[in-house]
Protein backbone atom coordinates (compact mmCIF):
# COMPACT_ATOMS: atom_id res chain seq x y z
CA UNK A 1 0.00 0.00 0.00
CA UNK A 2 1.19 3.04 -0.42
CA UNK A 3 0.67 6.50 2.23
CA UNK A 4 -2.09 8.83 0.81
CA UNK A 5 -0.31 11.40 0.14
CA UNK A 6 -1.87 14.88 -0.72
CA UNK A 7 0.18 15.03 -4.15
CA UNK A 8 0.68 19.25 -4.63
CA UNK A 9 2.09 20.53 -7.33
CA UNK A 10 3.90 23.93 -6.54
CA UNK A 11 1.39 27.45 -6.08
CA UNK A 12 4.51 29.73 -4.63
CA UNK A 13 5.53 32.66 -6.38
CA UNK A 14 9.20 32.89 -8.23
CA UNK A 15 9.89 29.03 -9.70
CA UNK A 16 10.96 30.66 -12.89
CA UNK A 17 14.25 29.20 -13.60
CA UNK A 18 13.82 26.31 -11.39
CA UNK A 19 13.02 22.75 -11.76
CA UNK A 20 10.95 22.00 -8.75
CA UNK A 21 10.13 18.16 -8.01
CA UNK A 22 7.07 15.92 -8.96
CA UNK A 23 6.92 13.47 -6.05
CA UNK A 24 4.18 11.62 -7.43
CA UNK A 25 5.69 10.08 -10.06
CA UNK A 26 9.04 11.15 -10.98
CA UNK A 27 11.67 11.51 -8.55
CA UNK A 28 14.53 9.80 -6.32
CA UNK A 29 12.16 9.07 -3.77
CA UNK A 30 9.92 7.54 -6.01
CA UNK A 31 12.29 4.73 -6.38
CA UNK A 32 11.70 2.25 -3.24
CA UNK A 33 8.00 1.98 -4.38
CA UNK A 34 9.58 1.25 -8.00
CA UNK A 35 11.75 -1.56 -6.47
CA UNK A 36 9.14 -2.91 -4.31
CA UNK A 37 6.31 -3.25 -6.95
CA UNK A 38 9.07 -5.00 -8.95
CA UNK A 39 9.61 -7.26 -6.38
CA UNK A 40 6.35 -7.95 -5.43
CA UNK A 41 6.72 -5.90 -1.70
CA UNK A 42 4.01 -4.38 0.00
CA UNK A 43 4.97 -1.01 0.31
CA UNK A 44 4.43 2.29 2.36
CA UNK A 45 5.93 5.47 1.10
CA UNK A 46 5.42 7.72 -2.02
CA UNK A 47 4.13 5.44 -5.18
CA UNK A 48 6.09 4.61 -7.49
CA UNK A 49 7.94 6.27 -10.77
CA UNK A 50 5.83 6.70 -13.39
CA UNK A 51 4.65 3.37 -15.31
CA UNK A 52 6.88 3.97 -18.67
CA UNK A 53 10.36 4.16 -16.52
CA UNK A 54 10.05 0.64 -15.08
CA UNK A 55 6.76 -1.39 -16.48
CA UNK A 56 8.34 -2.39 -19.91
CA UNK A 57 11.12 -4.30 -17.60
CA UNK A 58 9.30 -5.53 -14.77
CA UNK A 59 8.17 -9.03 -16.17
CA UNK A 60 9.83 -11.80 -14.29
CA UNK A 61 11.89 -9.87 -12.49
CA UNK A 62 13.36 -11.04 -9.09
CA UNK A 63 16.30 -8.90 -8.42
CA UNK A 64 17.04 -5.41 -8.36
CA UNK A 65 20.09 -3.90 -8.65
CA UNK A 66 20.15 0.40 -8.16
CA UNK A 67 23.83 2.11 -8.68
CA UNK A 68 23.69 5.35 -7.24
CA UNK A 69 26.49 7.62 -9.04
CA UNK A 70 26.97 10.73 -6.87
CA UNK A 71 26.45 13.88 -8.54
CA UNK A 72 26.05 12.32 -12.24
CA UNK A 73 23.31 14.99 -13.63
CA UNK A 74 21.67 14.70 -16.52
CA UNK A 75 23.95 17.63 -17.94
CA UNK A 76 26.89 15.67 -17.05
CA UNK A 77 25.82 12.58 -19.19
CA UNK A 78 24.80 14.70 -22.12
CA UNK A 79 27.86 16.37 -22.27
CA UNK A 80 30.11 12.71 -22.35
CA UNK A 81 27.04 11.11 -24.62
CA UNK A 82 29.50 10.47 -27.33
CA UNK A 83 31.70 8.25 -25.01
CA UNK A 84 29.22 6.68 -23.11
CA UNK A 85 26.55 5.96 -26.03
CA UNK A 86 27.77 2.14 -26.53
CA UNK A 87 26.51 1.04 -22.86
CA UNK A 88 23.38 3.61 -23.26
CA UNK A 89 22.37 1.48 -26.17
CA UNK A 90 22.43 -1.75 -23.91
CA UNK A 91 19.64 -0.23 -21.77
CA UNK A 92 16.05 -0.65 -22.25
CA UNK A 93 15.10 2.19 -20.94
CA UNK A 94 17.01 5.94 -21.10
CA UNK A 95 15.33 8.59 -19.39
CA UNK A 96 15.20 11.20 -16.97
CA UNK A 97 14.12 11.93 -13.47
CA UNK A 98 14.42 14.46 -10.52
CA UNK A 99 16.00 14.66 -7.60
CA UNK A 100 14.53 15.96 -4.11
CA UNK A 101 14.50 19.61 -2.52
CA UNK A 102 16.73 20.03 -1.45
CA UNK A 103 19.32 18.34 -3.57
CA UNK A 104 21.71 17.82 -1.29
CA UNK A 105 23.37 14.17 -0.42
CA UNK A 106 22.25 13.76 2.88
CA UNK A 107 18.43 14.40 2.06
CA UNK A 108 18.60 12.37 -1.49
CA UNK A 109 20.31 9.69 0.04
CA UNK A 110 17.71 9.14 2.64
CA UNK A 111 14.50 9.61 0.23
CA UNK A 112 16.18 6.48 -1.42
CA UNK A 113 16.27 4.38 2.06
CA UNK A 114 13.24 5.17 2.81
CA UNK A 115 10.74 6.19 -0.22
CA UNK A 116 9.65 9.57 1.35
CA UNK A 117 10.68 12.82 0.76
CA UNK A 118 12.79 15.08 2.78
CA UNK A 119 10.21 16.89 4.48
CA UNK A 120 8.12 13.35 5.46
CA UNK A 121 11.75 11.96 6.76
CA UNK A 122 13.32 14.94 8.54
CA UNK A 123 16.60 14.82 6.91
CA UNK A 124 16.07 18.31 5.54
CA UNK A 125 19.71 19.68 4.67
CA UNK A 126 23.60 19.48 5.37
CA UNK A 127 23.43 22.04 8.17
CA UNK A 128 20.88 21.53 10.77
CA UNK A 129 19.39 23.65 13.59
CA UNK A 130 19.12 21.08 16.59
CA UNK A 131 16.92 23.34 19.55
CA UNK A 132 17.17 20.08 21.93
CA UNK A 133 21.25 20.40 21.65
CA UNK A 134 21.25 24.28 20.98
CA UNK A 135 23.85 23.71 18.40
CA UNK A 136 23.85 23.74 14.39
CA UNK A 137 25.11 20.08 13.66
CA UNK A 138 26.72 19.07 10.13
CA UNK A 139 24.67 15.79 9.35
CA UNK A 140 27.63 14.09 7.32
CA UNK A 141 28.74 13.82 10.51
CA UNK A 142 27.02 14.48 12.74
CA UNK A 143 29.38 17.08 14.08
CA UNK A 144 28.74 20.76 15.93
CA UNK A 145 28.93 22.98 12.86
CA UNK A 146 31.70 25.22 14.50
CA UNK A 147 34.31 22.18 14.53
CA UNK A 148 34.94 18.51 13.57
CA UNK A 149 33.88 16.49 16.44
CA UNK A 150 32.96 13.40 14.83
CA UNK A 151 29.44 11.52 15.98
CA UNK A 152 29.05 14.25 18.77
CA UNK A 153 24.97 14.83 18.48
CA UNK A 154 25.19 10.55 18.99
CA UNK A 155 26.98 11.42 22.18
CA UNK A 156 25.06 13.90 23.42
CA UNK A 157 21.94 11.66 22.47
CA UNK A 158 20.75 11.34 18.78
CA UNK A 159 19.54 8.26 18.19
CA UNK A 160 20.66 7.13 14.76
CA UNK A 161 17.86 4.60 14.71
CA UNK A 162 14.91 6.88 15.33
CA UNK A 163 16.17 9.80 13.83
CA UNK A 164 14.70 9.15 10.19
CA UNK A 165 10.72 9.29 10.33
CA UNK A 166 9.25 6.35 9.46
CA UNK A 167 10.68 2.72 8.32
CA UNK A 168 13.49 2.28 6.26
CA UNK A 169 13.07 0.99 2.80
CA UNK A 170 15.66 -2.57 3.87
CA UNK A 171 13.14 -3.50 6.52
CA UNK A 172 10.15 -3.41 4.53
CA UNK A 173 11.42 -5.46 1.42
CA UNK A 174 12.63 -7.98 4.91
CA UNK A 175 9.18 -8.17 6.24
CA UNK A 176 8.21 -9.16 2.45
CA UNK A 177 11.30 -11.46 2.22
CA UNK A 178 13.45 -9.91 -0.15
CA UNK A 179 17.00 -9.17 1.62
CA UNK A 180 18.71 -5.84 0.82
CA UNK A 181 22.84 -5.54 0.01
CA UNK A 182 24.37 -2.44 0.67
CA UNK A 183 27.87 -1.94 -1.05
CA UNK A 184 29.15 1.59 -0.26
CA UNK A 185 32.93 3.23 0.56
CA UNK A 186 34.86 1.22 3.54
CA UNK A 187 35.59 4.87 5.39
CA UNK A 188 31.56 5.55 5.35
CA UNK A 189 30.25 1.79 5.47
CA UNK A 190 29.67 1.96 9.23
CA UNK A 191 28.94 5.64 9.91
CA UNK A 192 26.26 7.23 11.24
CA UNK A 193 24.11 8.00 8.69
CA UNK A 194 24.90 4.86 6.85
CA UNK A 195 23.46 2.82 10.17
CA UNK A 196 20.07 5.40 10.02
CA UNK A 197 19.89 4.11 6.05
CA UNK A 198 20.50 0.52 6.60
CA UNK A 199 17.63 -0.05 9.07
CA UNK A 200 16.95 -3.80 7.40
CA UNK A 201 20.03 -4.47 5.37
CA UNK A 202 21.18 -7.84 5.57
CA UNK A 203 24.60 -7.33 4.85
CA UNK A 204 26.68 -4.09 4.11
CA UNK A 205 29.98 -4.27 1.97
CA UNK A 206 32.76 -1.69 2.51
CA UNK A 207 34.58 -0.90 -0.28
CA UNK A 208 37.83 0.47 -1.32
CA UNK A 209 37.27 1.72 -5.50
CA UNK A 210 34.65 1.55 -8.01
CA UNK A 211 36.09 -1.81 -9.59
CA UNK A 212 36.31 -3.40 -6.29
CA UNK A 213 32.70 -2.65 -5.83
CA UNK A 214 31.57 -4.00 -9.44
CA UNK A 215 33.49 -7.04 -8.44
CA UNK A 216 31.51 -7.62 -5.13
CA UNK A 217 28.12 -7.11 -6.72
CA UNK A 218 28.96 -9.45 -9.21
CA UNK A 219 30.08 -12.42 -6.76
CA UNK A 220 26.99 -11.42 -4.11
CA UNK A 221 25.00 -12.15 -7.67
CA UNK A 222 26.84 -15.38 -8.56
CA UNK A 223 26.78 -16.64 -5.13
CA UNK A 224 22.89 -15.56 -4.42
CA UNK A 225 21.82 -16.95 -8.06
CA UNK A 226 18.14 -17.41 -8.01
CA UNK A 227 17.25 -15.48 -5.02
CA UNK A 228 14.92 -12.48 -4.50
CA UNK A 229 16.63 -9.62 -3.44
CA UNK A 230 17.57 -5.96 -3.94
CA UNK A 231 21.02 -4.66 -4.30
CA UNK A 232 22.06 -0.88 -3.55
CA UNK A 233 25.37 0.26 -4.55
CA UNK A 234 26.49 3.97 -3.94
CA UNK A 235 29.48 5.75 -5.41
CA UNK A 236 31.22 9.40 -4.70
CA UNK A 237 33.92 10.15 -6.87
CA UNK A 238 31.94 12.03 -9.15
CA UNK A 239 30.62 14.64 -6.65
CA UNK A 240 34.32 14.67 -5.09
CA UNK A 241 35.69 15.57 -8.34
CA UNK A 242 33.06 17.93 -9.65
CA UNK A 243 33.24 19.89 -6.25
CA UNK A 244 36.95 20.76 -6.72
CA UNK A 245 36.57 21.17 -10.78
CA UNK A 246 33.16 21.42 -11.43
CA UNK A 247 31.19 19.42 -13.32
CA UNK A 248 32.81 19.96 -16.32
CA UNK A 249 36.37 19.06 -15.39
CA UNK A 250 38.35 17.18 -17.49
CA UNK A 251 38.94 14.57 -14.32
CA UNK A 252 35.20 15.01 -14.47
CA UNK A 253 34.76 13.89 -17.82
CA UNK A 254 37.37 10.89 -17.30
CA UNK A 255 36.16 9.26 -14.00
CA UNK A 256 32.82 8.53 -15.42
CA UNK A 257 34.50 7.31 -18.59
CA UNK A 258 35.89 5.01 -16.68
CA UNK A 259 33.16 4.21 -14.31
CA UNK A 260 30.67 2.95 -16.93
CA UNK A 261 33.35 0.95 -18.78
CA UNK A 262 34.04 -1.02 -15.79
CA UNK A 263 30.71 -1.20 -15.18
CA UNK A 264 30.45 -2.90 -18.43
CA UNK A 265 33.56 -4.93 -18.75
CA UNK A 266 33.89 -6.06 -14.50
CA UNK A 267 30.07 -6.33 -14.48
CA UNK A 268 27.89 -6.60 -16.81
CA UNK A 269 30.20 -8.25 -19.65
CA UNK A 270 30.81 -11.05 -16.44
CA UNK A 271 28.00 -12.00 -15.64
CA UNK A 272 26.79 -15.56 -15.47
CA UNK A 273 23.91 -16.59 -16.92
CA UNK A 274 22.49 -17.61 -13.25
CA UNK A 275 23.78 -14.58 -12.02
CA UNK A 276 21.29 -12.24 -14.87
CA UNK A 277 18.48 -14.31 -14.80
CA UNK A 278 15.11 -12.38 -13.66
CA UNK A 279 17.86 -9.44 -13.18
CA UNK A 280 18.19 -5.60 -13.57
CA UNK A 281 20.21 -2.73 -13.10
CA UNK A 282 18.63 0.92 -12.47
CA UNK A 283 21.55 3.43 -12.83
CA UNK A 284 20.83 7.22 -11.47
CA UNK A 285 21.76 9.75 -9.12
CA UNK A 286 21.09 11.53 -6.08
CA UNK A 287 21.31 15.18 -7.47
CA UNK A 288 23.32 16.85 -10.57
CA UNK A 289 25.89 20.33 -10.09
CA UNK A 290 26.09 23.52 -11.06
CA UNK A 291 29.09 25.91 -11.33
CA UNK A 292 29.27 28.39 -8.79
CA UNK A 293 31.91 31.36 -9.67
CA UNK A 294 33.44 33.32 -7.38
CA UNK A 295 31.70 36.39 -8.95
CA UNK A 296 28.19 35.00 -7.94
CA UNK A 297 29.46 34.88 -4.25
CA UNK A 298 27.31 36.65 -1.35
CA UNK A 299 28.80 37.51 1.58
CA UNK A 300 25.69 38.15 4.24
CA UNK A 301 28.11 40.22 6.50
CA UNK A 302 27.73 42.62 3.04
CA UNK A 303 23.98 43.31 4.20
CA UNK A 304 23.86 44.13 7.56
CA UNK A 305 20.33 44.99 7.56
CA UNK A 306 19.18 42.19 6.93
CA UNK A 307 21.45 40.13 9.30
CA UNK A 308 19.79 42.58 12.13
CA UNK A 309 16.41 40.83 11.05
CA UNK A 310 17.98 37.15 11.39
CA UNK A 311 17.98 35.53 15.11
CA UNK A 312 21.12 33.34 14.05
CA UNK A 313 23.54 32.74 10.79
CA UNK A 314 21.68 30.43 8.16
CA UNK A 315 21.52 26.73 8.24
CA UNK A 316 21.23 24.37 5.30
CA UNK A 317 24.06 25.09 3.05
CA UNK A 318 25.41 27.73 0.51
CA UNK A 319 22.03 26.77 -2.48
CA UNK A 320 19.60 26.45 -0.14
CA UNK A 321 19.55 28.00 3.26
CA UNK A 322 17.33 28.34 6.06
CA UNK A 323 16.78 31.34 8.21
CA UNK A 324 15.41 31.87 11.36
CA UNK A 325 14.20 35.44 11.65
CA UNK A 326 13.29 37.37 14.67
CA UNK A 327 10.51 37.92 15.86
CA UNK A 328 8.08 39.71 13.62
CA UNK A 329 10.55 39.89 10.55
CA UNK A 330 9.44 37.00 8.75
CA UNK A 331 7.67 38.68 6.12
CA UNK A 332 10.14 41.55 6.43
CA UNK A 333 13.56 39.01 5.24
CA UNK A 334 11.63 37.76 2.20
CA UNK A 335 10.65 40.64 1.15
CA UNK A 336 13.61 42.34 0.99
CA UNK A 337 15.61 38.98 -0.14
CA UNK A 338 13.23 39.17 -3.04
CA UNK A 339 13.31 42.98 -3.93
CA UNK A 340 17.29 43.13 -3.34
CA UNK A 341 18.64 39.71 -4.17
CA UNK A 342 15.97 38.59 -6.33
CA UNK A 343 18.14 38.16 -9.05
CA UNK A 344 20.24 35.36 -6.86
CA UNK A 345 17.68 33.73 -4.86
CA UNK A 346 13.99 33.38 -4.46
CA UNK A 347 12.95 33.68 -0.46
CA UNK A 348 9.51 32.07 0.64
CA UNK A 349 7.80 31.76 4.25
CA UNK A 350 9.01 28.08 5.18
CA UNK A 351 5.23 27.63 5.66
CA UNK A 352 4.42 28.61 2.47
CA UNK A 353 7.48 26.09 1.11
CA UNK A 354 6.13 23.38 2.79
CA UNK A 355 2.27 24.21 2.20
CA UNK A 356 3.31 24.06 -1.85
CA UNK A 357 5.24 20.65 -1.20
CA UNK A 358 8.36 21.76 -2.80
CA UNK A 359 10.16 19.58 0.00
CA UNK A 360 7.62 16.95 0.03
CA UNK A 361 3.89 16.73 0.15
CA UNK A 362 2.24 15.55 3.52
CA UNK A 363 2.37 14.25 6.20
CA UNK A 364 5.70 15.64 7.17
CA UNK A 365 7.91 14.47 10.11
CA UNK A 366 7.16 16.25 13.32
CA UNK A 367 10.78 17.48 13.46
CA UNK A 368 10.81 19.24 9.86
CA UNK A 369 9.08 22.58 10.82
CA UNK A 370 12.07 23.59 13.49
CA UNK A 371 14.72 22.37 11.04
CA UNK A 372 13.31 24.72 7.91
CA UNK A 373 13.50 27.69 10.03
CA UNK A 374 11.50 30.71 9.19
CA UNK A 375 12.79 31.43 5.83
CA UNK A 376 13.77 29.07 3.00
CA UNK A 377 15.81 30.50 0.05
CA UNK A 378 16.96 29.12 -2.63
CA UNK A 379 19.59 29.97 -5.22
CA UNK A 380 19.41 30.95 -8.85
CA UNK A 381 22.11 30.51 -11.23
CA UNK A 382 25.33 29.69 -9.61
CA UNK A 383 24.74 31.90 -6.68
CA UNK A 384 26.08 30.98 -3.29
CA UNK A 385 25.28 32.78 0.50
CA UNK A 386 27.81 32.78 2.44
CA UNK A 387 28.24 34.13 5.72
CA UNK A 388 31.84 35.53 6.24
CA UNK A 389 33.99 36.52 3.11
CA UNK A 390 37.45 36.23 5.71
CA UNK A 391 36.16 32.71 7.05
CA UNK A 392 34.21 31.18 3.93
CA UNK A 393 36.02 32.61 1.03
CA UNK A 394 39.11 30.34 0.93
CA UNK A 395 36.79 27.19 1.08
CA UNK A 396 34.46 28.68 -1.20
CA UNK A 397 37.83 28.27 -3.69
CA UNK A 398 38.29 24.59 -3.06
CA UNK A 399 34.23 24.50 -4.11
CA UNK A 400 33.76 24.97 -7.80
CA UNK A 401 30.90 23.00 -8.02
CA UNK A 402 28.28 22.64 -5.76
CA UNK A 403 24.12 21.54 -5.25
CA UNK A 404 21.87 21.84 -2.90
CA UNK A 405 19.35 24.11 -4.79
CA UNK A 406 16.69 23.52 -7.23
CA UNK A 407 18.05 24.50 -10.94
CA UNK A 408 17.41 21.77 -13.86
CA UNK A 409 21.84 20.95 -13.33
CA UNK A 410 21.04 20.13 -9.72
CA UNK A 411 17.80 18.70 -9.61
CA UNK A 412 17.83 16.50 -13.36
CA UNK A 413 19.14 13.15 -12.88
CA UNK A 414 19.31 10.04 -15.41
CA UNK A 415 17.70 6.80 -15.20
CA UNK A 416 18.74 3.80 -17.20
CA UNK A 417 17.03 0.40 -16.28
CA UNK A 418 19.14 -2.36 -17.74
CA UNK A 419 17.11 -6.18 -18.11
CA UNK A 420 20.54 -8.43 -18.10
CA UNK A 421 18.74 -11.52 -19.01
CA UNK A 422 17.42 -9.66 -22.07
Amino acid sequence: MMIENEQKTAQVAGLDGFAPPDYSANTIANIPATVAALLGAPFVGLPPLRPALWEPVASGVRRVVLFVIDALGLNLVEQERPFLTPLLRQAAIVDQITSVFPSTTVAALSSLWTGVAPAQHGMVGLNLFFPEYGVVGQTLNFSPAFGKYPDALVDAGLDPAAFLHGPGFAEQLAAAGAPTYAFKGYEIVDSVLSRMHGRGVKASYGVVSVADMLVQMRELLERQAGERLFVSAYWPSVDTLSHRHGWRGTAVAAELRAIFHQLQTEFLAQLSPAARRDTLLLVTADHGQVHTPPDQRIYLEDYPDLAQMLLMPPTGEPRVVYLYARQGCVEAVVEWINNRLGAAMQAWRADDALAAGLLGPPPHAPQTRARVGDVVAAMRAGYILLTSRARDAEKADKMVGRHGGMTAAEMQAPWLAFRLDG
